[in-house]
């Protein structure tokens, strides 16, 4: 997660400091007054006692200024070890190892697969355990989903495997989603649950593998979020999967993929509520993109 106002202020003095840079420089580098600067780096504003907000256009140009990311500077978990990843396939159609493995793979020895289980999946060997949890079977025998009972499943899987793992960085990659919600009624219920997921990952992971999971992505398909229609709230849907992740990825196709602020808005565009026009949906997406992404 982003650091507090506190800890972004030391961060940019300690990082101006290394460069040799006076604030005014640092100021006129970024764009801003040095008295912002100023107040950034003491957490608090001379003018109102309270700690400044921080926009992402400004933390943009600081950034740039330092020679470092927006993520560096904030301490965001984007790259941090085991993020939450959230991917959203747009156009992306069939199976998706390939994509997962060629987007988040450089820092996994072997994948834990959870396919979609209407498309065959296949790995080069010794590359994924890949595990298909058919509809209507365990964790899904109902139409009503249990929650607490995927997370059941999944520790069955690592359990099986956790011997020939245990030393390797082990990604999660559970892709059968979207699937699940069109199969399910409570289709609202797995997208809140995205909020307990991870830790239960983490959970599993430890007494299993006695490590951290390299990765834990999340898939989910927009034709199947849009097939649900009005039984759930598309937008508040969207909201919730951005929330809750770490980190957003989105598939525009099978092999085309983009992140950061660039991939929220691209979800947020695929949601837009009927009688708001597309000029000003952009508008607001843009904004709240930017919010989305310090958050």
């Amino acid at each position: 997660m982003p650091h507090s106002t506190t800890d972004l202020g030391a961060e940019v003095r300690d990082r101006r400091t290394a460069l040799g840079l006076s604030v005014r420089a640092l100021a006129q580098a970024a764009g801003v007054s040095a008295g912002y600067v100023t107040a950034i780096e003491n957490g608090r504003s001379a003018s109102t006692g309270r700690a400044p907000e921080v926009s992402l256009r400004v933390l943009d140009g600081i950034a740039a200024a330092l020679g470092c990311t927006v993520d560096e500077l904030t301490g965001s978990r984007a790259d941090a070890d085991a993020p939450h990843v959230l991917l959203y396939c747009v156009d992306a159609n069939g199976p998706l190892f390939a994509t997962v493995d060629g987007t988040f793979g450089a820092d996994v020895d072997h994948w834990i697969y959870i396919a979609d289980p209407r498309h065959a999946e296949a790995a080069p060997k010794g590359r994924a355990t890949i595990c298909t949890w058919e509809l209507g079977s365990f964790p899904y025998a109902g139409t009503q989903l249990e929650p607490q009972d995927i997370l059941t499943a999944l520790e069955r899987e690592v359990a099986k495997v956790a011997k020939t793992l245990k030393g390797q960085r082990v990604g999660l990659a559970i892709m059968d989603c979207s699937a699940v919600m069109r199969y399910v009624q409570n289709a609202a219920d797995e997208v809140a649950f995205e909020r307990e997921w991870h830790d239960g990952v983490h959970r599993i992971w430890h007494d299993h593998l006695q490590s951290e999971p390299a990765v834990d992505v999340c898939g989910y398909r927009h034709t199947d979020v849009e097939a649900l229609g009005l039984t759930i709230d598309q937008l508040g849907t969207a909201l919730t999967l951005i929330s809750t992740h770490d980190r957003v990825v989105v598939a525009e196709s099978d092999d085309v993929t983009v992140s950061g602020r660039a991939a929220i808005r691209r979800i947020l565009a695929e949601a837009r509520p009927a009688g708001v026009s597309a000029a000003a949906w952009r508008e607001i997406t843009r904004a709240a993109a930017d919010s989305l992404a310090l958050a």
